[in-house]
């Protein structure tokens, strides 16, 4: 919500100060010619002005100068547009309705309408602009859908606010002084209603009418969010990535996409990275998408949203004789069969074990990364007894795919002699240590400057098992039972 009330803001701002640049060059007489070119010059640059902020808003948002730059100038471009249009069928309407907006014969009722047509094609056609800024299709029509709300608003409050301010000017100058000047007050509520009322709508259409959607769940900037507006968004480090995700090495400029294939069905696909994308803890090279699942990009750890509805299903489960598969070199990882969707196989049966206990899928937190599904190879956790064997796999940086085996306390650390992480410099020279125990084992912050996450929770001693993730530094870790 305050991201909203600040595009409000921004937009007030703009149609404010177009007015200020003008309003001091009104002609004294009207209507004249020289009226009539001087309020075209106002109005032209009131979209103009209002296109460009918002645009620059709506790209900054996104996490890049180049979004902020190229919607900002598109905003602008196509406000003029769209605002010069909206204004040719502003004129249309309100000549068939009869009445014009200002008539101060005309009873409120009247005036109100009068003034809603006028406003309200202009704003349906700024708005317009202004989502075509995005380079969507959707984004135009929530633009369209905003903008006409806005000028639908605009238009029935402007003159209870426009009267008011009048007769108080009146009030204050004094009986006899007349009307004369009382106008320039009422341009200006109508370029920061306009301005501010166009803002607020876009994104309240926006937010209302999106269908899927990624919440920043862990990583710098939480809490952003991105909509997925297009039939693919690209996430990657690059400015121009509908995603973009910045200061981590281990992302790269076009790291994976996420695909609209329509009806509800999105498809997050990996860019050929090697260092991989993972989905629920997961590598795949490609993944149905729902909602809740958890995206890890580098260190980044992305919540994919869909609205209520919207999804035809709730998880991997719904599609029956198919699991996501790791990438080549990971446990679990099996060929691609001939005809098979990419980055899926036909789900193999679990090999019985008597002697052995599988521990119950652990809750999603929609707030940090899940924990990874359990492969054959790793659903069964051996029954009290003697210690067992586990080990690390690295999911990303340097060290993706390489396996640490936890024999006995094991130390991870820029410093650490078995596990060499000096290329990572988020991790303490001696960040944290690893146990081995019965059913898992016991990961001890060894008082780091960043800390240690197990599952995306900060710890100071935690038990892990097999299949938590477990993050030291920029490096996160999954852990497996051997």
């Amino acid at each position: 919500m305050g991201r909203l009330l600040f595009k409000t803001f921004v937009g007030a701002i703009a149609g404010l100060l177009s007015w200020m640049i003008w309003e001091p060059m009104a002609p004294q007489e009207l209507p004249t010619p020289e009226w009539a070119a001087w309020e075209l010059r106002l109005e032209l640059t009131a979209f103009f002005a209002i296109g460009l902020m918002v645009g620059a808003v709506n790209g900054w948002m996104k996490g890049s100068k180049v979004h902020a730059l190229r919607e900002g100038l598109l905003g602008g471009l196509f406000g003029v547009v769209g605002g010069s249009l909206g204004l040719a069928l502003a004129t249309g309407l309100i000549g068939m309705y009869g009445h014009q907006p200002g008539n101060l014969a005309d009873p409120l009722p009247i005036k109100i309408v009068s003034r809603i047509l006028a406003l309200s094609p202009i704003a349906l056609m700024l708005g317009a602009g202004i989502g075509a800024s995005t380079l969507s299709l959707r984004g135009v029509f929530q633009g369209a859908v905003g903008g006409l709300l806005a000028g639908a608003f605009s238009g029935a409050a402007f003159d209870l606010i426009g009267l008011s301010v009048a007769h108080a000017i009146v009030a204050a100058r004094g009986a006899g002084t007349g009307t004369v000047g009382v106008g320039g007050p009422s341009r200006a509520i109508t370029f920061v209603l306009l301005g501010a009322t166009i803002a607020l709508f876009i994104g309240l259409a926006e937010r209302i009418m999106r269908s899927a959607w990624v919440r920043l769940s862990l990583g710098r900037n939480e809490g952003k969010e991105w909509v997925i507006d297009r039939p693919q968004v690209l996430i990657g480090r690059s400015e121009s990535a509908q995603i973009p995700l910045f200061g981590d090495p281990n992302i790269a400029p076009a790291h994976a996409y996420i695909l609209d294939k329509g009806g509800g069905a999105y498809i997050l696909a990996d860019a050929g990275t090697p260092m991989g994308v993972y989905l629920n803890g997961q590598r795949v090279s490609q993944a149905p998408l729902f909602h809740g699942a958890q995206i890890q990009v580098g260190s980044t750890v992305l919540e994919f949203l869909m609205r209520a509805g919207a999804a035809p299903t709730r998880g991997p489960e719904a599609y029956a004789g198919a699991y996501p598969v790791s990438g080549p070199g990971s446990v679990g990882y099996a060929q691609q069969p001939a005809g098979a969707p990419m980055g899926f196989a036909p789900a193999a049966p679990a090999p019985m074990a008597p002697q052995q206990t599988a521990y119950p899928a652990q809750p999603m937190n929609p707030t940090v990364a899940a924990p990874a599904p359990l492969q054959p190879t790793q659903m069964a956790v051996p029954a009290a007894g003697p210690a067992s064997r586990f080990a690390l796999v690295a999911l990303d940086g340097p060290l993706a795919g390489q396996r640490f085996s936890v024999n006995g306390p094991l130390e991870l650390g820029r410093e650490s002699a078995a596990v060499p992480m000096a290329h990572d410099t988020q991790a303490s020279r001696r960040h944290a240590t690893v146990t081995p125990g019965s059913f898992g084992v016991t990961v001890t912050d060894a008082n780091s400057t960043n800390g240690t996450f197990v599952n995306g929770q900060r710890v100071t001693q935690a038990e892990a098992r097999a299949g938590d993730m477990l993050r030291v530094g920029q490096t996160t870790f999954r852990i497996e039972a051997v």
